[in-house]
Protein backbone atom coordinates (compact mmCIF):
# COMPACT_ATOMS: atom_id res chain seq x y z
CA UNK A 1 0.00 0.00 0.00
CA UNK A 2 2.80 2.40 0.90
CA UNK A 3 4.48 1.63 -2.43
CA UNK A 4 1.32 2.56 -4.37
CA UNK A 5 0.78 5.77 -2.40
CA UNK A 6 4.39 6.74 -2.96
CA UNK A 7 4.09 6.49 -6.72
CA UNK A 8 0.78 8.36 -6.77
CA UNK A 9 2.63 11.14 -4.94
CA UNK A 10 5.56 10.84 -7.34
CA UNK A 11 3.20 11.21 -10.28
CA UNK A 12 1.94 14.53 -8.91
CA UNK A 13 5.48 15.79 -8.55
CA UNK A 14 6.42 14.77 -12.07
CA UNK A 15 3.41 16.23 -13.85
CA UNK A 16 4.61 19.00 -16.11
CA UNK A 17 2.17 20.91 -18.24
CA UNK A 18 4.24 21.60 -21.34
CA UNK A 19 1.89 24.21 -22.74
CA UNK A 20 4.05 24.56 -25.79
CA UNK A 21 3.50 26.31 -29.05
CA UNK A 22 5.82 26.56 -32.03
CA UNK A 23 5.99 29.72 -34.08
CA UNK A 24 3.89 29.72 -37.25
CA UNK A 25 2.65 26.16 -36.81
CA UNK A 26 -0.86 25.21 -37.96
CA UNK A 27 -3.51 25.52 -35.24
CA UNK A 28 -4.30 21.81 -35.40
CA UNK A 29 -0.69 20.95 -34.56
CA UNK A 30 -0.84 23.03 -31.36
CA UNK A 31 -4.14 21.42 -30.41
CA UNK A 32 -2.87 17.88 -31.02
CA UNK A 33 0.25 18.49 -28.92
CA UNK A 34 -1.75 19.85 -26.01
CA UNK A 35 -4.24 17.00 -26.24
CA UNK A 36 -1.52 14.33 -26.07
CA UNK A 37 0.29 15.99 -23.18
CA UNK A 38 -2.95 16.42 -21.24
CA UNK A 39 -4.38 12.96 -21.89
CA UNK A 40 -1.21 11.06 -20.94
CA UNK A 41 0.20 13.30 -18.20
CA UNK A 42 -0.59 10.74 -15.50
CA UNK A 43 1.84 8.17 -16.93
CA UNK A 44 5.12 8.21 -14.97
CA UNK A 45 8.39 6.84 -16.30
CA UNK A 46 11.18 5.97 -13.85
CA UNK A 47 14.59 5.69 -15.49
CA UNK A 48 15.94 3.34 -12.85
CA UNK A 49 14.77 -0.05 -14.03
CA UNK A 50 13.08 1.51 -17.06
CA UNK A 51 9.59 1.22 -15.55
CA UNK A 52 6.26 2.89 -16.24
CA UNK A 53 3.62 3.57 -13.59
CA UNK A 54 -0.02 4.51 -13.97
CA UNK A 55 -1.90 5.32 -10.75
CA UNK A 56 0.78 3.50 -8.80
CA UNK A 57 0.54 0.33 -10.89
CA UNK A 58 3.23 -0.88 -13.28
CA UNK A 59 2.40 -1.21 -16.97
CA UNK A 60 4.32 -3.40 -19.43
CA UNK A 61 6.08 -1.58 -22.23
CA UNK A 62 5.36 -1.96 -25.92
CA UNK A 63 8.69 -3.75 -26.34
CA UNK A 64 7.73 -6.30 -23.68
CA UNK A 65 4.38 -7.21 -25.17
CA UNK A 66 5.56 -7.35 -28.79
CA UNK A 67 8.15 -9.94 -27.81
CA UNK A 68 5.34 -12.22 -26.62
CA UNK A 69 5.13 -13.19 -30.27
CA UNK A 70 8.74 -14.31 -30.49
CA UNK A 71 8.70 -17.89 -31.75
CA UNK A 72 12.40 -18.54 -31.26
CA UNK A 73 13.65 -16.76 -28.12
CA UNK A 74 17.41 -16.45 -27.74
CA UNK A 75 18.58 -18.83 -24.98
CA UNK A 76 21.84 -17.22 -23.87
CA UNK A 77 23.07 -20.17 -21.80
CA UNK A 78 22.48 -22.75 -24.53
CA UNK A 79 23.86 -20.55 -27.31
CA UNK A 80 26.97 -19.71 -25.27
CA UNK A 81 27.73 -23.39 -24.72
CA UNK A 82 27.36 -24.11 -28.43
CA UNK A 83 29.42 -21.08 -29.42
CA UNK A 84 32.20 -22.00 -26.99
CA UNK A 85 32.35 -25.51 -28.42
CA UNK A 86 32.63 -24.13 -31.95
CA UNK A 87 34.90 -21.13 -31.38
CA UNK A 88 36.86 -21.85 -28.21
CA UNK A 89 36.92 -19.95 -24.89
CA UNK A 90 34.32 -20.65 -22.20
CA UNK A 91 30.56 -20.12 -22.31
CA UNK A 92 30.96 -17.46 -19.60
CA UNK A 93 33.48 -15.63 -21.79
CA UNK A 94 31.00 -15.39 -24.67
CA UNK A 95 28.12 -14.36 -22.41
CA UNK A 96 30.24 -11.52 -21.01
CA UNK A 97 31.34 -10.51 -24.49
CA UNK A 98 27.75 -10.42 -25.75
CA UNK A 99 26.61 -8.47 -22.69
CA UNK A 100 29.42 -5.93 -23.15
CA UNK A 101 28.57 -5.49 -26.84
CA UNK A 102 24.87 -5.13 -26.04
CA UNK A 103 25.53 -2.49 -23.38
CA UNK A 104 27.71 -0.55 -25.82
CA UNK A 105 24.92 -0.58 -28.38
CA UNK A 106 22.12 0.38 -25.95
CA UNK A 107 24.16 3.16 -24.33
CA UNK A 108 25.14 4.62 -27.69
CA UNK A 109 21.57 4.22 -28.92
CA UNK A 110 20.19 6.13 -25.92
CA UNK A 111 22.58 9.03 -26.54
CA UNK A 112 21.63 9.13 -30.23
CA UNK A 113 17.93 9.23 -29.32
CA UNK A 114 18.56 12.08 -26.88
CA UNK A 115 20.31 13.98 -29.66
CA UNK A 116 17.26 13.45 -31.88
CA UNK A 117 14.91 14.64 -29.15
CA UNK A 118 17.08 17.70 -28.43
CA UNK A 119 17.52 18.67 -32.07
CA UNK A 120 13.78 18.40 -32.65
CA UNK A 121 13.02 20.86 -29.88
CA UNK A 122 15.90 23.17 -30.81
CA UNK A 123 14.86 23.37 -34.47
CA UNK A 124 11.38 24.33 -33.28
CA UNK A 125 12.31 27.14 -30.93
CA UNK A 126 12.65 25.38 -27.56
CA UNK A 127 16.35 25.07 -26.65
CA UNK A 128 15.34 24.85 -22.99
CA UNK A 129 14.24 21.26 -23.71
CA UNK A 130 17.69 20.11 -24.83
CA UNK A 131 18.58 17.05 -22.73
CA UNK A 132 21.39 17.13 -20.18
CA UNK A 133 23.54 14.82 -22.29
CA UNK A 134 23.36 17.24 -25.23
CA UNK A 135 23.79 20.61 -23.53
CA UNK A 136 27.55 20.68 -24.11
CA UNK A 137 26.90 20.26 -27.84
CA UNK A 138 24.74 23.38 -28.04
CA UNK A 139 26.29 26.49 -29.60
CA UNK A 140 23.75 29.12 -28.62
CA UNK A 141 24.84 32.06 -30.80
CA UNK A 142 24.78 29.83 -33.90
CA UNK A 143 21.76 27.73 -33.00
CA UNK A 144 23.82 24.59 -33.55
CA UNK A 145 23.61 21.22 -31.87
CA UNK A 146 26.87 19.54 -32.81
CA UNK A 147 26.63 15.84 -33.70
CA UNK A 148 29.38 13.75 -32.09
CA UNK A 149 28.81 10.38 -33.78
CA UNK A 150 27.75 9.31 -37.29
CA UNK A 151 24.19 8.37 -36.33
CA UNK A 152 23.71 11.85 -34.87
CA UNK A 153 24.96 13.24 -38.18
CA UNK A 154 22.23 11.16 -39.82
CA UNK A 155 19.59 12.82 -37.60
CA UNK A 156 20.95 16.26 -38.49
CA UNK A 157 20.73 15.32 -42.17
CA UNK A 158 17.15 14.10 -41.66
CA UNK A 159 16.12 17.48 -40.21
CA UNK A 160 18.02 19.42 -42.86
CA UNK A 161 16.11 17.51 -45.55
CA UNK A 162 12.73 17.57 -43.81
CA UNK A 163 9.81 18.29 -46.12
CA UNK A 164 8.41 21.80 -45.39
CA UNK A 165 4.87 20.41 -45.09
CA UNK A 166 5.90 18.23 -42.13
CA UNK A 167 5.41 19.99 -38.80
CA UNK A 168 7.00 18.87 -35.54
CA UNK A 169 4.45 17.85 -32.90
CA UNK A 170 6.31 16.01 -30.12
CA UNK A 171 9.50 14.11 -29.35
CA UNK A 172 9.79 11.28 -26.81
CA UNK A 173 6.08 11.29 -25.94
CA UNK A 174 4.79 8.73 -23.44
CA UNK A 175 1.44 7.08 -24.16
CA UNK A 176 -0.65 4.16 -22.96
CA UNK A 177 -3.57 2.04 -24.11
CA UNK A 178 -7.13 1.62 -22.80
CA UNK A 179 -7.95 5.34 -22.79
CA UNK A 180 -11.20 4.49 -24.53
CA UNK A 181 -12.95 1.58 -26.23
CA UNK A 182 -10.95 2.38 -29.35
CA UNK A 183 -7.68 1.30 -27.71
CA UNK A 184 -8.85 -1.17 -25.05
CA UNK A 185 -6.89 -4.44 -25.11
CA UNK A 186 -6.75 -7.38 -22.71
CA UNK A 187 -3.22 -6.46 -21.55
CA UNK A 188 -2.89 -2.68 -21.11
CA UNK A 189 0.51 -1.37 -22.21
CA UNK A 190 2.50 1.82 -22.55
CA UNK A 191 5.57 3.17 -24.28
CA UNK A 192 7.48 6.14 -25.64
CA UNK A 193 7.62 6.99 -29.33
CA UNK A 194 10.50 9.02 -30.72
CA UNK A 195 8.87 11.53 -33.02
CA UNK A 196 5.43 12.68 -34.10
CA UNK A 197 4.95 14.91 -37.14
CA UNK A 198 1.90 16.42 -38.79
CA UNK A 199 1.73 16.51 -42.56
CA UNK A 200 -0.17 19.59 -43.71
CA UNK A 201 -1.13 19.12 -47.32
CA UNK A 202 -0.82 22.51 -49.05
CA UNK A 203 -3.58 21.66 -51.57
CA UNK A 204 -6.04 19.15 -50.10
CA UNK A 205 -6.48 19.11 -46.33
CA UNK A 206 -8.11 15.68 -46.59
CA UNK A 207 -4.60 14.35 -47.12
CA UNK A 208 -3.26 16.00 -43.97
CA UNK A 209 -2.60 13.93 -40.85
CA UNK A 210 -0.20 12.52 -38.26
CA UNK A 211 2.99 10.68 -39.15
CA UNK A 212 4.55 8.63 -36.35
CA UNK A 213 8.29 7.93 -36.56
CA UNK A 214 10.93 6.02 -34.60
CA UNK A 215 14.71 6.24 -34.83
CA UNK A 216 16.41 2.84 -35.13
CA UNK A 217 20.14 2.32 -34.73
CA UNK A 218 20.43 -1.41 -35.50
CA UNK A 219 23.26 -2.62 -37.69
CA UNK A 220 20.64 -4.59 -39.65
CA UNK A 221 16.83 -4.58 -39.69
CA UNK A 222 16.45 -7.74 -41.78
CA UNK A 223 17.66 -11.20 -40.66
CA UNK A 224 18.53 -13.33 -43.71
CA UNK A 225 18.64 -16.43 -41.48
CA UNK A 226 14.94 -15.97 -40.63
CA UNK A 227 14.05 -15.65 -44.30
CA UNK A 228 16.13 -18.65 -45.32
CA UNK A 229 14.65 -20.86 -42.58
CA UNK A 230 11.14 -19.37 -42.63
CA UNK A 231 11.31 -18.25 -39.02
CA UNK A 232 8.08 -16.34 -38.36
CA UNK A 233 6.46 -14.67 -35.39
CA UNK A 234 3.65 -16.38 -33.53
CA UNK A 235 0.02 -15.95 -34.71
CA UNK A 236 -1.65 -13.69 -35.65
CA UNK A 237 1.63 -12.19 -36.85
CA UNK A 238 2.92 -15.34 -38.51
CA UNK A 239 3.13 -13.50 -41.84
CA UNK A 240 6.08 -11.54 -40.40
CA UNK A 241 9.65 -12.81 -40.19
CA UNK A 242 11.35 -12.86 -36.82
CA UNK A 243 13.60 -9.84 -37.22
CA UNK A 244 13.88 -6.27 -35.90
CA UNK A 245 11.80 -4.68 -38.66
CA UNK A 246 8.81 -6.89 -37.79
CA UNK A 247 8.93 -5.89 -34.13
CA UNK A 248 9.20 -2.23 -35.14
CA UNK A 249 6.12 -2.61 -37.32
CA UNK A 250 4.19 -3.84 -34.28
CA UNK A 251 5.64 -1.15 -32.02
CA UNK A 252 4.68 1.77 -34.26
CA UNK A 253 1.20 0.40 -34.73
CA UNK A 254 0.75 -0.03 -30.96
CA UNK A 255 1.78 3.58 -30.36
CA UNK A 256 -0.73 4.54 -33.04
CA UNK A 257 -3.41 2.52 -31.25
CA UNK A 258 -2.77 4.57 -28.09
CA UNK A 259 -3.30 7.79 -30.04
CA UNK A 260 -6.46 6.32 -31.55
CA UNK A 261 -7.67 5.89 -27.97
CA UNK A 262 -7.78 9.67 -27.57
CA UNK A 263 -9.42 10.28 -30.92
CA UNK A 264 -6.32 10.87 -33.06
CA UNK A 265 -5.74 9.02 -36.31
CA UNK A 266 -2.23 8.26 -37.51
CA UNK A 267 -2.08 8.33 -41.32
CA UNK A 268 1.49 7.14 -41.72
CA UNK A 269 4.33 5.41 -39.86
CA UNK A 270 8.04 5.50 -40.65
CA UNK A 271 11.21 3.92 -39.31
CA UNK A 272 14.15 6.34 -39.52
CA UNK A 273 17.05 3.93 -39.89
CA UNK A 274 20.25 5.67 -38.79
CA UNK A 275 23.43 4.24 -40.29
CA UNK A 276 27.10 4.20 -39.33
CA UNK A 277 28.10 6.22 -42.39
CA UNK A 278 26.07 9.25 -41.26
CA UNK A 279 23.14 8.60 -43.60
CA UNK A 280 19.58 7.52 -42.92
CA UNK A 281 16.82 5.61 -44.65
CA UNK A 282 13.10 6.28 -44.27
CA UNK A 283 11.19 3.00 -44.24
CA UNK A 284 7.38 3.11 -44.59
CA UNK A 285 5.51 0.88 -42.14
CA UNK A 286 2.14 -0.60 -43.01
CA UNK A 287 -0.72 0.66 -40.84
CA UNK A 288 -2.64 -2.23 -39.27
CA UNK A 289 -3.61 -0.75 -35.89
CA UNK A 290 -7.13 0.10 -37.11
CA UNK A 291 -7.91 -3.52 -37.93
CA UNK A 292 -9.98 -5.35 -35.28
CA UNK A 293 -7.82 -8.49 -35.33
CA UNK A 294 -4.75 -6.39 -34.49
CA UNK A 295 -6.34 -4.93 -31.38
CA UNK A 296 -7.64 -8.34 -30.29
CA UNK A 297 -4.16 -9.88 -30.46
CA UNK A 298 -3.14 -8.18 -27.25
Amino acid sequence: MFFKKFFVYLQKLLKVDLNLKIKNEPTEVTEIRHKILEEFKDLVFVEDGHKYFLNGETLPSVTTITHKFCHYPFDTDVRAEVYAAEHGETAEYWKDKWKFTNLMATTSGSLVHEYGESLGWLRNGHPELITESCKYKYVEDKGWLIPTRPKEEAILKFYDELHPSLHFVLAEAKVYSNKSEESTVSTPFCGTFDLLMYYKDPVDDNNSGLVLMDYKTNKDLIKPFSHEHNRLLLPPFNDLYEEPLSYYKLQLNLYSLCLKGIGLKVKGCRVIWLKNDGTYELIPIEIIYDKSWFKNAW
